[in-house]
């Protein structure tokens, strides 16, 4: 790599340098942190502490964190808000989705039994719906909490804080597509995508109000209206009927797919697309308010939304969103909060080596991270004149 690039370590904590917290030792806690959750391979303050690289006590720890949610998500806004000069001739797109993170004790924060989709059952966890924003690579992150009745119920808390997950959703869109707009962004240029959990009557109103495109799925048992009678996607499109197919550029296999314009009950007049990927013999649902769109542009649309649950894998395999083992609210927010904008720096460094025709992977920033971390904390413990003399005496047996 050249020269006039710094390393992925070197540059994340130089990002975190820059900026203004309220002391010194506030800023080390927070670079000691994000290490630790991206090289440390521990979860937990404890971890962090018996891996040496910060001279604090758990006590002191905890109230660095404590006392430094308002900057860390200050912090975060600034990442978010700095995107610089976008280009207002490409698509930008906002993928909305949610992920849970399973947890065990009835105090922690924001965790109630509810509903995984992914596995089709039922647990304790926390939910977080966010956002990815996409052109041809990530251009920021955000997330809010999800609080469902029960916890409120539980922590004696008012029921004005309960947001339904679509109301969150809109909240921030309406955030998203008013900074967009005044960065000069035409309404023909933002798409923002969905899956069906999301699908609903207030949600598509609002993005025909903005004058945006949508995508979003739709669930089999969805109802349009056709010739004047009532009838439901899945009877709409024939399985037995001739598929058209692409060729997916990605991976070589053929989509088979059905296209027709239907006036849906819920989301208005709309193009629908039946996908059928390679051989599987399931059926998804898409539409879009763009009526003249054609198949490789939604597949496109598609990968991009694709980002969002590629988003949720890296943070959970890498940047250790599910490894906060505390239930404390403040706590819980500075962990969510230092994931996602490690996640946005990466994305960040990952895109300012691609302009230097280097093309390297989430894993490989991660793998060359852990070395730089590794060697550091090689040296401090052991390279230091009273490491090296205990080292030299338990090599000798006693004998120095």
């Amino acid at each position: 790599m050249t020269s006039d690039i710094l390393s992925v370590r070197a540059n994340i904590l130089q990002s975190i340098n820059t900026f203004p917290w309220s002391s010194t030792r506030q800023a080390e806690t927070i670079r000691a942190y994000i290490d630790h959750q991206v090289a440390g391979r521990g979860n937990g303050r404890q971890a962090l502490l018996r891996s040496g690289m910060v001279d604090l006590t758990d006590r002191q720890l905890q109230y660095q964190l404590d006392r430094g949610l308002y900057y860390v998500q200050r912090f975060n806004r600034d990442l978010n808000q700095n995107i610089g000069k976008i280009d207002c001739r490409r698509i930008h797109q906002l993928a909305y989705d949610d992920t849970l993170d399973e947890r065990t004790g009835n105090k922690v924060f924001g965790a109630a039994y509810q509903y995984n989709h992914s596995q089709s059952s039922v647990c304790w966890a926390q939910t977080l719906v966010d956002r990815v924003l996409v052109t041809d690579r990530v251009m920021n992150v955000s997330y809010t909490t999800y609080l469902p009745k029960k916890y409120l119920i539980r922590a004696d808390r008012p029921f004005s804080e309960f947001r339904t997950k679509n109301q969150l959703m809109r909240e921030i869109f309406q955030k998203d597509f008013n900074h967009l707009r005044a960065q000069g962004l035409a309404p023909d240029k933002i798409w923002t995508s969905l899956d069906s959990w999301y699908a609903s009557r207030l949600t598509t109103r609002l993005f025909r109000q903005s004058g945006i495109n949508f995508l979003q799925g739709l669930k089999k048992s969805s109802h349009c209206s056709l010739f004047g009678r009532k009838s439901r996607i899945d009877e709409i499109f024939n399985p037995d009927a001739k598929w058209q197919y692409v060729t997916d550029p990605q991976n070589g296999k053929r989509i088979h797919y059905q296209v027709k314009i239907l006036n849906l009950t819920c989301h208005g007049r709309c193009q629908v697309f039946a996908i059928r990927r390679g051989n599987d013999k399931r059926i998804r649902y898409y539409a879009t308010n763009h009526l003249k769109v054609h198949m490789q542009r939604l597949l496109l649309r598609l990968k991009k939304h694709w980002q969002v649950e590629l988003m949720h894998h890296d943070l959970k395999q890498y940047f250790g969103l599910s490894s906060c083992c505390t239930g404390k609210e403040t706590l819980n927010q500075v962990h969510w909060s230092l994931c996602y904008t490690t996640y946005l720096l990466f994305c960040r460094y990952q895109y300012q080596t691609q302009q230097k025709k280097y093309r390297p992977t989430i894993p490989q920033l991660i793998h060359a991270y852990q070395y730089d971390y590794d060697y550091e904390r090689a040296r401090k413990c052991f390279f230091s004149p009273k490491a090296r003399t205990k080292l030299i005496k338990r090599i000798l047996g006693g004998k120095c």
